[in-house]
Parts: structure tokens; C-alpha cells; sequence
């Protein structure tokens, strides 16, 4: 997508503003419709460049699932890095699926 996101960018000679994750808003939209409180929200996903980052971004808890692309040593990687954009991909917990959550509810 992002080649036809150029493409477009080019053709109208204006740049993209990218409402999608990890920007933040797409959140900030459903915060100021539902008064949704980030203190007490959390962001669920499967992608450290997408869903934790967004979640992050927005200062909500993050739980990663490890159903997707990420894995744990990629997690740990970030976790151990001195690099502040790598930092911002670790999320504050994982599980390995979506299922290991059904107990907690």
C-alpha cells in the first residue's frame, strides 16, 4: 500500500496524512466520541510495528499476542536495545494467544 499511497502523493502533489496504526488518530477520534479514558484502556494485537506501537503511542497498556509475526526473541531484542524507537515496540505483556485471556474474563 504504501507504493500506491506515493503514487497518489505524486499524482496530487500533496503528502499523505495516514490515519492507520500506529498513528494516533484513529484513537484520539474514538477517545473524544466515547470519552474513553487511556488510563484504563488497553491495546491487544499481534504486531509490534502496528498494534504496540500505536498503543504506546497512546499511552495505553499493551499485550501482545504471539499468534502473528512477532516473536518472543524479537520482543527481547527491543526490550535489551538502547535505542528509544526500538523501546517503543515493547509491549507490557504478552500471551501466546488470545485464548490464554477467555480465563481472565
Amino acid at each position: 500500500s504504501g507504493c500506491l499511497v506515493k503514487a497518489v502523493e505524486t499524482a496530487a502533489q500533496r503528502e499523505a496524512f495516514i490515519v492507520g496504526k500506529p498513528n494516533r488518530y484513529m484513537f484520539d477520534c474514538v477517545v473524544s466520541e466515547f470519552n474513553i479514558d487511556p488510563a484504563r484502556t488497553i491495546m491487544v494485537g499481534d504486531r509490534l510495528d502496528t498494534d504496540i506501537l500505536m498503543g504506546n503511542n497512546c499511552g495505553l497498556t499493551t499485550l501482545l499476542t504471539l499468534t502473528g509475526v512477532t516473536t518472543l526473541d524479537e520482543v527481547k531484542g527491543h526490550l535489551e536495545s538502547d535505542c528509544p524507537a526500538r523501546q517503543s515496540l515493547v509491549p507490557d505483556y504478552y500471551v501466546d494467544s488470545i485464548a490464554d485471556l477467555l480465563p481472565a474474563l
